[in-house]
């Protein structure tokens, strides 16, 4: 990060410190948290992370050029060897972070319309779905999340579905100076608690549910909810919140936060917009908006009853940002969503292949249970085949209800492996069998791209092939290496 400079009693306008060493009046010409990223004139912050420890890295920013170091905790025998370096001591160095670089880029949130996206399942496609209905109405759109980061026309690819800080604040900063008018973000949990949020300025957020993910990091529901609840609580008087009724979270969501523009969505009779007369098919879904006033008749080409959900909290959402509820209405029926949701792909044989993100028990099971609700409409003869794995060195208490899930609702269950990182892949489909129902229909097939081919085989007219758990993703992570494969590629070899 190297955009000009500002004084280090600027960037600290903010934030709580102590300083130990040194003087304010200084000029920074950027910051870092990667010892290797340091220049000549930057400042480096130390933070704790979840492998490394940047306080073990203090020397060699130093040795690289950092003329300030912000940590946690300094060795005295560090400070006595280097009087010419600055240091700054803070209780937490992931907030200081994200308060300097704010400060860096001079707010850029302030400049912007940012809308926040939280829950565990929905939220990538409720940005794609925002950034159609926002730039049909003529307005500048960028999207940072999941699938990548979207300035205008120019993509940047993702490491994290929130990014550092850091880089956050340098990514809207260049969406501000690019004339960017709506920003819409999904916003991890993983993120909040990290801080990487902090001190942004949101004039709206949603959320979409709160299902089994990331137990292995949060431990709990309870503190994966209270993760989550940190973007709310963030939220000024006068923002905007909208969040799915139909989520047993819901409330606590909105519960004691200052926000006072809070609009629930869903089918429940406590909805201020109700969801009625819901239709599915593999042509798309159809559905009514309600509430004491208003009422609006949506279709849409997006396949699932969750894109029902979706769909219906970004359509209320636009209309309260302005835009006319008869354009909202028209604009959404041709809304294709994110890449790897629920994305469709005609097969030679008349099957039907459906490549979805569903990497969780409740998306896994919301994906299989729209399939079937589409060929229930069509014929019933015709089979749900689904096809999944689960990630390696992630939570593993999923794999096994996941492979219940499947087993129990889809005609033919393919487990193979998804991205089984450094972790054998046949271990994981093993913790994912001790979960199958037995007397079912299923098979463990560990090459990925035979598990597709072998859907393919077993399928027939009107059969529905889900491939689920890696969506838009254009790799798979053996090792510590990412290797090309795409789930779309692979179904339309047979297309």
């Amino acid at each position: 990060m190297d955009k000009g400079c500002k004084t280090l009693s600027d960037l600290l306008v903010n934030s709580e410190y102590e300083l130990i060493n040194g003087t304010l009046d200084i000029e920074l010409f950027g910051l870092a948290y990667n010892s290797n990223k340091v220049k000549k004139g930057f400042g480096f912050v130390a933070i704790k992370g979840e492998k490394t420890d940047g306080h073990q890295y203090i020397t060699n920013a130093i040795e690289s050029g950092a003329r300030t170091i912000f940590c946690e905790a300094i060795s005295e025998n560090i400070i006595k060897k280097y009087t010419n370096v600055t240091f700054v001591k803070v209780s937490n160095s992931r907030k200081l972070l994200a308060e300097m670089a704010n400060a860096f880029y001079d707010y850029p949130s302030e400049k912007l319309k940012l809308i926040g996206i939280t829950g565990t399942n929905g939220k990538t496609t409720c940005t794609f779905l925002f950034k159609h209905m926002i730039e049909n109405s003529g307005y500048k759109c960028g999207i940072i999340g999941t699938t990548g980061i979207f300035i205008n026309d120019r993509e940047i690819p993702a490491t994290h579905t929130t990014p550092e800080s850091l880089e956050l604040y340098e990514i809207l900063a260049d969406m501000r100076d690019e004339k960017v008018e709506y920003v819409i973000m999904e916003v991890s949990s993983h993120s909040l608690v990290q801080f990487r949020v902090y001190g942004l300025n949101f004039v709206m957020a949603l959320f979409t549910n709160l299902t089994h993910d990331h137990l292995d990091y949060h431990k709990t529901m309870e503190s994966y909810a209270s993760a989550k609840k940190i973007l709310f609580e963030s939220l000024s008087s006068d923002s905007w919140c909208l969040v799915n009724s139909d989520s047993e979270w819901h409330n606590f969501m909105i519960s004691d936060i200052e926000c006072k523009n809070v609009v629930k969505v869903g089918r429940n009779e406590l909805s201020n917009f109700r969801i009625v007369n819901e239709k599915m098919s593999l042509d798309g879904i159809s559905y009514d908006l309600v509430n004491t006033n208003q009422s609006f008749s949506i279709s849409s080409i997006l396949t699932g009853r969750f894109n029902i959900d979706n769909s219906a909290i970004v359509i209320i959402a636009c209309i309260i940002l302005g835009i006319d509820a008869n354009l909202v209405s028209e604009y959404i029926k041709n809304a294709e969503g994110a890449p790897g949701r629920m994305q469709r792909v005609l097969l030679n044989n008349g099957a039907i292949g459906l490549v979805d993100y569903a990497h969780t028990p409740d998306a896994l099971e919301k994906a299989i249970l729209s399939s079937k609700a589409i060929l229930s409409k069509e014929k019933s003869s015709h089979r749900l085949i689904c096809v999944f794995g689960c990630g390696g060195d992630r939570d593993k208490t999923k794999r096994p209800e996941m492979g219940k899930i499947s087993t129990q609702l889809a005609d033919l269950t393919i487990i193979t492996s998804d991205n089984p990182r450094t972790e054998n892949d046949l271990r994981i489909i093993d913790d994912i069998l001790a979960g199958v129902d037995k007397e079912s229909d299923f098979v463990a097939i560990s090459d990925r791209r035979k598990a597709i081919e072998y859907a393919y085989s077993k399928s027939q007219h009107g059969d529905v092939i889900l491939v689920a758990g890696k969506g838009h993703e254009k790799y798979q992570i053996i090792g510590n290496q990412k290797f090309h494969f795409d789930d779309v590629e692979e179904l339309e070899k047979f297309s």
